[in-house]
């Protein structure tokens, strides 16, 4: 085969390997992720008519710039704080449909607090994890001043890239004052190498080459002093019907963590689920994830 054909599969080969609802044994790929879409928004509406929140609170000037918190008014000012990051690509779904969380965590004593972003191709990418930075740096400052015991994030997909992202700034752990609040982090179907996505239509939107993917990649930024973090609890999940691309990358940061020195990792496939399910379930008190969670932040 010429070369140019390799060139031509293995861009076709990374665009169904980063192609996650093209995985999913639920349906064909578009049913998917319009299912996904109608499930999540349907849900987080319940959510909003059923517990005390607080809607569209700023933390920049930018439209995308804002987080919802549920339950604050109710539970003690102690209460832990449970931070939410979607995901989409850094490209698509938004804070307004990504409450489906709220109610099992709410009844364990946990605030939660959804978070915003501006999307590709109004921001980039580099713009995107800067905000994701002022947030988190709101959300603790705003827990500190209430007494919150302790702050866990959780991120879906681009959501788990833009968390594990924090934990590769040291500039930013240095110039945040309220660090020591954050106990854990949860990684759903993360992204941990940017990468691949370069050869990909995901990349249309985002407009990287190579070398700026590299650079906010999390895989590939263990290079930085991480002295700070190494005490944060790191759980990592993903679906046994996520792309095998996704499952390597989870697995292979799990083993970078590892070696980085972090204390506490742990490294799970959950059995039987998707890309999209694996977080549709986080409504439900029973499912397996809710309850590593909950265990995590109690």
């Amino acid at each position: 085969m010429e070369p140019e054909h390799w060139s031509f599969w293995d861009t076709q080969r990374l665009e169904d390997e980063y192609s996650p609802s093209k995985w999913s044994r639920r349906g064909p790929a578009d049913w998917v992720f319009d299912n996904h879409v109608k499930l999540v928004t349907q849900v987080s509406n319940q959510v909003k008519e059923e517990i005390q929140c607080d809607l569209d609170i700023p933390y920049g000037k930018r439209e995308g710039e804002k987080f919802d918190i549920f339950g604050a008014q109710l539970l003690p000012n102690d209460a832990p704080v449970f931070v939410y990051i979607h995901g989409g690509y850094w490209q698509a779904l938004d804070r307004s449909i990504s409450s489906y969380s709220v109610i099992p965590q709410f009844k364990a004593g946990h605030i939660v607090v959804v978070v915003g972003y501006e999307l590709a191709p109004k921001v980039g990418l580099k713009d995107i994890i800067l905000e994701i930075q002022s947030a988190i740096s709101a959300v603790l400052k705003w827990a500190a001043e209430r007494g919150s015991r302790s702050v866990v994030i959780a991120g879906h997909s681009a959501g788990s890239h833009l968390a594990s992202m924090l934990l590769h700034d040291p500039q930013w752990q240095k110039s945040e004052p309220h660090l020591d609040l954050l106990h854990g982090m949860v990684h759903i179907s993360g992204v941990f190498d940017v990468i691949p996505l370069v050869a990909t239509s995901m990349n249309l939107p985002l407009n990287l080459d190579n070398e700026t993917a590299k650079l906010m990649s999390p895989l590939h930024c263990f290079n930085q002093s991480m002295e700070k973090v190494l005490n944060i609890k790191q759980l990592l999940v993903v679906g046994e019907n996520d792309p095998t691309e996704f499952k390597r990358q989870t697995s292979t940061y799990a083993q970078a963590l590892l070696r980085a020195g972090f204390t506490d990792v742990h490294c799970k496939m959950m059995d039987s689920l998707d890309h999209f399910n694996i977080v549709e379930e986080l409504r439900n008190e029973d499912y397996e994830l809710t309850r590593l969670i909950v265990k995590l932040i109690s």
